[in-house]
């Protein structure tokens, strides 16, 4: 059965055609590019890099960065729960102890969107929400259903707003779909139009595996995070600690022009670090104005 779809602006998605996807979200008139990067190694962030660390290639031209900002910016997460009924029981009472946890954890500037999804999306709270309702609402999560999870997880895209603080969407799901009227396909190319991280919380059965969870974290420069294991909430804060802790970088094009699809390289002056950036961007022409 197909999804049923609780927003309004999923369901106008929902009923695009095949080919559908987004508009690139970089006119060819925007010079300045802004790329979160994560910086590990064995696991934890390296600190204390500075611009002149960094090497960034914009379609393979060395761009001349900044790092803005600190590890204070607010934070715009979108928490977006799997409550189909593969997570009724116990597993659901984790999720409600993990989401909690998270919420606790946000500070007073950083702004939370809760979205849960089984065979229907709901918007359970927006970023302009009192937080204080989290808990309620979170505690009032019942399992039922199939996953439409590709529907989903576009939902959560879209209502990142960077106005409120840097964007990022943690899904937490088995990683299997089950109804969604959207395509894979469709769900990433609107990720790779959009500057925002989407972290995965993996929970999944022995030997199953989500081929769209990991390439949404790789096009966003995410993170899988295995949650079928331990203690939840704890994968939670580490997964909300790493966001924190990455660099935002940020660059006035030069040299790189061209419409389409631009391709980011990004490395570090360190051969033990690992770094995790989104693979690139979408830059479209301007319209003519009318005359």
């Amino acid at each position: 059965m197909k999804a049923t779809v609780a927003l309004a602006w999923l369901s106008v998605a929902a009923a695009a055609p095949a080919g559908w996807s987004l508009p690139p979200v970089f006119p060819s008139s925007i010079e300045v590019v802004r790329v979160d990067v994560a910086v590990t190694r064995d696991g934890w962030p390296v600190e204390g890099l500075r611009a002149a660390d960094f090497l960034v290639k914009d379609e393979g031209v060395r761009q001349a960065v900044e790092i803005v900002g600190g590890t204070d910016k607010p934070i715009d997460a979108v928490l977006a729960l799997d409550v189909s009924s593969s997570v009724a029981g116990t597993p659901l009472q984790r999720l409600e102890n993990g989401a909690g946890g998270l919420v606790d954890a946000l500070g007073p500037r950083d702004a939370l969107s809760l979205l849960t999804f089984s065979d229907v999306i709901r918007l359970r709270l927006s970023g302009a929400d009192d937080r204080r309702r989290a808990h309620e609402l979170i505690d009032a999560m019942q399992a039922q259903r199939t996953t439409a999870l590709y529907d989903a997880v576009y939902a959560a895209l879209v209502t990142t707003d960077a106005a409120r603080g840097r964007p990022l969407v943690l899904v937490l799901s088995d990683g299997q779909d089950v109804g969604s009227w959207l395509k894979p396909e469709q769900v990433l190319r609107v990720a790779e139009g959009r500057d925002v991280v989407v972290h995965a919380l993996l929970s999944r059965r022995e030997g199953a595996e989500s081929p769209f969870l990991r390439e949404l974290v790789a096009a966003t420069g995410g993170h899988v995070w295995p949650a079928d294991k331990g203690d939840l909430g704890e994968v939670m804060l580490r997964a909300l600690r790493e966001f924190r802790s990455r660099y935002t970088l940020r660059y006035e094009r030069r040299g790189a022009t061209a419409d389409g699809w631009h391709r980011l390289q990004v490395q570090v002056d360190d051969p033990g670090a690992e770094v995790r950036a989104r693979r690139g961007y979408w830059q479209r022409p301007v319209a003519p104005r009318p005359r």
